[in-house]
Formats: C-alpha cells, structure tokens, sequence
C-alpha cells in the first residue's frame, strides 16, 4: 500500500471518536465491533479513492504547445513573431515565493510560459535558472527527474508521466502534485485565452476533449485533497467557474474559453499569492 495511503487512513482513524471511555469488558474483548467495522469500511473507501485519484492522473494531458511546435500546426510567421507576448510571467517572480505550495505552481506555469517563449523565439536562460531554482527548493527526486526530460519527451512518453504519478503518491507529495497540476493547467488555459484564434488551429475535437476530462479530473481531485488538506479548499473554489467547461468539440472549446476568460485571469492571479 502506498505511503499517501497509509497517511490518508491515518488521518481518517485520528478523526473517529474515541472509544476510551468504554467498559473495561468491551476493551478487553478488542474494542466496538462497530468501530472496526467503520475503520476497515473507511480503509477500503480511502484505497478506491486513492486507486481511482492515481489512474485519472495518469490520464491527465498537456496543452499540446511543445508538439503543434515541432509538427508545424502552431507555426508563427516571421511578423508574428515581432509582436512578442506581454502576459508571460518574469521568472523573477520565484523570488518572491515562500510556501511549497507556491512553489510547485510556479513551476507547471513557468515552463508553459518558456514553451511559449521559445515559440516567439525569446531568450529563456532566465525561464531554465528559474525552474531549476525551484526545483532545488522543493526538493523533490521524482519532480526533478520529470521536469529535466526534454519537453518533447514528456509529451510523447506517458511511461515516463505515470512513473512520476506514482512517484509523488509514494512520496506522500500528493496534495503538491495535484496543486502544482491544477496551476499549470490554468496557465495553459490562460495563455490560449489571450489569443485563442491564434491557438485553436492546433486543435481537434479529440484534443478539445482532452481539455475537458482535465477539468473533471483535477475537479475530482481537489475535491477528494480538501478532505485532507483543507488549505487546498481555496484553490478549488477558485476553479469553481471554470468547471463548466464540457467541450466536446473545437468550436465548442473556442466558446467556453471566451466564456470563462476573466473567471481563468482570477485563477492565475491567485495562484502565487
């Protein structure tokens, strides 16, 4: 059983009432059976909830920036590229950074960011100190290992994305990996907002989606997290309007997405308060 799990229960067990004031005769005999029978029902409730958190996560895909790049769906002109973007974080802002929390957004956001700024062909020494900066501060080995796999990689080797899944729950990291998950599918959906005819071409119904069960998923799991990590209630309550995104479809995303633009703006600026 995984160490996310063990802790989980724990929690759970910590939270029944106490059966110290119970007759010596029931104590001796090992406790209500009542009792017990509540633990072992919580136990297997906490273990499906944990199986089912850990294979949604899996299933979980990027905004698929780095990919419409190398096959050419996402190609900008050379006039394009002159017209540089203005919303992109300065990756000076991981100076400013306190809590974990903070930290594990600041780096989904930043490297959605630097693919970006590759793509309009702008320096991003300053994007790699800065997310390796934070990568040092959290110290984490399987957040380490993932983010140094080239980007590509990532997009096209999901062994290598479910290895970390499975990494962080073993670590007891689970709460920062669904934060940091949650951050850096806000600022996808973030910059495709600031632009979206630009990037709907890079799209298919299927991809659009993709965009969609992201949404359930990381909704199912926060909602699940604030059971036992009840500082992540904010976040999930942040998110709460941008849930209405259902798109089946690329002109059903492209609505959604003008829909809920200011509601994705909020999101972010909440993200590394």
């Amino acid at each position: 059983m995984k160490k996310f799990t063990f802790a989980v229960i724990a929690l759970a067990i910590l939270a029944m009432p106490s059966c110290k004031n119970t007759q010596k005769t029931e104590s001796e005999e090992g406790g209500d059976p009542a009792l017990t029978s509540v633990a072992t029902i919580d136990e297997k409730a906490l273990e499906a909830d944990v199986a089912t958190l850990i294979e949604s996560a899996k299933r979980i895909k990027p905004v698929p920036f780095v990919k419409a790049q190398k096959d050419g769906t996402l190609a900008l002109s050379e006039k394009e590229k002159m017209v540089k973007p203005t919303y992109l974080l300065n990756p000076s802002v991981t100076n400013e950074l306190a809590t974990l929390y903070q930290k594990y957004r600041a780096v989904g956001m930043l490297t959605a960011d630097k693919n970006i700024a590759e793509m309009y062909e702008l320096p991003v020494t300053d994007y790699n100190e800065a997310i390796m900066k934070l990568l040092t501060d959290i110290n984490d080995p399987a957040l380490i290992n993932f983010y140094t796999l080239p980007s590509i990689d990532i997009e096209s080797d999901r062994d290598a994305y479910a290895l970390f899944v499975d990494q962080e729950y073993d670590e007891g990291r689970a709460n920062f990996f669904w934060d940091g998950i949650a951050a850096a599918m806000i600022e996808q959906i973030f910059i495709l907002t600031r632009d979206v005819d630009k990037f709907m071409p890079m799209f298919t119904d299927e991809l659009a989606s993709d965009i969609t069960f992201n949404f359930v998923c990381v909704h199912d799991g926060l909602s699940k997290m604030v059971k036992y990590y009840p500082e992540m209630e904010s976040l999930n309550k942040i998110l709460e309007p941008l849930y209405v995104i259902n798109a089946t479809s690329v002109d059903e995303l492209k609505a959604q997405l003008l829909q809920v633009k200011s509601d994705v703006e909020n999101a972010r600026d909440f993200l590394l308060k």
